[in-house]
């Protein structure tokens, strides 16, 4: 047998395997390897008992061991059933890695970036960054996808997008993902322009502490937490009346004169009517702030990341309260 032949052999022979054990089996007994039980397997895998327990004798009967000793109540692994599980996650690691480098490539191929953001970033100036970086990179095609931190946290790591842009808080606690600066600006204190504390230049944390707070929602963006904690080293804990999604809601509901909220500096460019900007005497940090996966930067982004820094920082766009 030559080595052609010998290599197809091979092959046929991995095909052998891949015919009969599905991802899915394995993602089911790799799931059933970490609970308790099957019935709590099923309720994390979303199906039912029944077809759980089927898949794993196939996969028992597929593969001509035993996985699970079935005489405990509590699932627990056989020997070759620990060596299965920890083989799993060899090839999950190997799948994801392989589907990631095809997907990448073929984004790359077609000049292709997908980038997330969190609609404020307009506000401090990233659409004028924008503008001048399809002129820098006329070869590349943008794609802005609208998604809360976490999930850009998400996307980055299945490589659903390149690059994520945020605020500062989102930024804390991100490892194995990495991030940088692009824009430094502090946040303010917003309020109707009837309310009694509109006129002051500056305020101070414990001024507000009897006011009634509107917030972004905690479980998108961090930046509601991190107000939270200035708010209890100032010696309060704030008295959040509602939370909402999106930055245009929280400024209607302050204009409407719900209560009053700490926002990026950079909010106050659109020229709301009937909303005051104050400046904070407490430095609490709104930064915007480029995320990306260490491991699928390119020079070429690293290269759009500092241009959209220098882009941002541009006098033009710069605005003071």
């Amino acid at each position: 047998m030559n080595k052609d032949q010998t290599k197809s052999a091979l092959d046929l022979k991995s095909l052998y395997w891949a015919e009969r054990i599905s991802m899915k089996m394995l993602r089911y007994f790799y799931v059933a390897s970490h609970c308790q039980s099957l019935t709590q397997a099923a309720e994390q895998l979303h199906i039912s008992k029944s077809p759980l327990s089927a898949q794993m004798r196939e996969l028992e009967s597929v593969l001509g061991v035993k996985l699970f000793n079935r005489e405990q109540r509590s699932i627990q692994l056989t020997e070759a059933g620990l060596l299965l599980r920890e083989q799993c996650q060899s090839i999950f690691n190997v799948m994801e890695s392989s589907i990631n480098q095809v997907t990448q490539y073929a984004r790359h191929s077609q000049g292709l970036l997908r980038l997330g953001i969190v609609s404020s970033v307009f506000w401090a100036g990233f659409g004028h960054a924008c503008q001048q970086l399809k002129q820098e990179f006329p070869k590349f095609q943008f794609e802005f996808i609208e998604q809360s931190p976490q999930q850009q946290k998400v996307a980055l790591f299945n490589n659903e997008i390149d690059i994520g842009f945020v605020r500062y808080a989102d930024t804390l606690d991100i490892a194995p993902l990495e991030s940088c600066n692009l824009y430094c600006e502090p946040m303010c204190v917003a309020l109707s322009d009837k309310h009694p504390l509109s006129q002051h230049k500056q305020l101070c944390l414990t001024e507000l502490a009897k006011e009634h707070f509107v917030m972004m929602s905690q479980k998108n963006s961090a930046s509601a937490q991190l107000v939270v904690n200035h708010c209890i080293k100032a010696g309060f804990i704030p008295r959040l009346v509602q939370e909402v999604v999106e930055p245009m809601t929280l400024m209607n509901v302050i204009e409407s004169r719900e209560g009053i909220s700490i926002v990026p500096q950079s909010f106050s460019r659109q020229g709301w009517q009937h909303i005051r900007f104050v400046a904070l005497k407490q430095q609490i940090n709104a930064h915007i702030c480029a995320v990306y996966n260490p491991q699928k930067i390119t020079p070429e982004k690293h290269s759009l990341i500092r241009s959209i820094h220098l882009f941002m920082n541009n006098e033009s766009v710069n605005h003071v309260i």
